[in-house]
């Protein structure tokens, strides 16, 4: 559930970047605004599935989990940003309304993460994130649960 709710949260900031850079300052292009709002919330999003959603303290590791967050975060990057610039045109050859170019790119971000979504799960459970037997305890004593 925390890594839902922490997926949420950093879909709901995408789109506020997406719709400030792209719709209302319109300062940048579908890919880039959407580029920009994406690697805006790759370090919430390691930190809220870090020490959130899987309890993890202590420093983190560079090549097992600092590493491979970024190959995953920057994959969904890359197709966040191609689809969002295709999205664009495929929007603007339906309307010359720039709002509904903002609600398809803002769409094809969150597809392009929600494809993503369950393999991510998968990778951040099993074996980025994976919390030992030993972990599990000391962070129900640290809660106040007993194992």
């Amino acid at each position: 559930m925390k890594y839902a709710a922490s997926s949420v949260i950093t879909t709901v900031l995408t789109w506020v970047i997406i719709i400030l850079t792209f719709d209302v300052l319109k300062i940048l292009s579908a890919g880039a605004s959407s580029f920009v709002a994406s690697a805006c919330m790759i370090p919430p999003s390691y930190y809220l599935n870090r020490k959130w959603a899987w309890g993890k303290s202590g420093k983190s590791h560079l090549w097992k989990e600092i590493v491979p967050f970024w190959v995953i975060a920057l994959t969904g990057l890359a197709l966040a940003t191609i689809s969002g610039e295709y999205a664009a045109i495929f929007a603007h050859h339906l309307t010359k309304s720039r709002n509904v170019a903002t609600l398809f790119v803002g769409a094809a971000n969150f597809m392009s993460y929600g494809i993503l979504w369950s393999i991510r799960f998968v990778i951040l459970n099993k074996l980025l994130f994976k919390v030992t037997h030993h972990e599990h305890n000391n962070h129900e004593l640290v809660n106040g649960r007993i194992g």
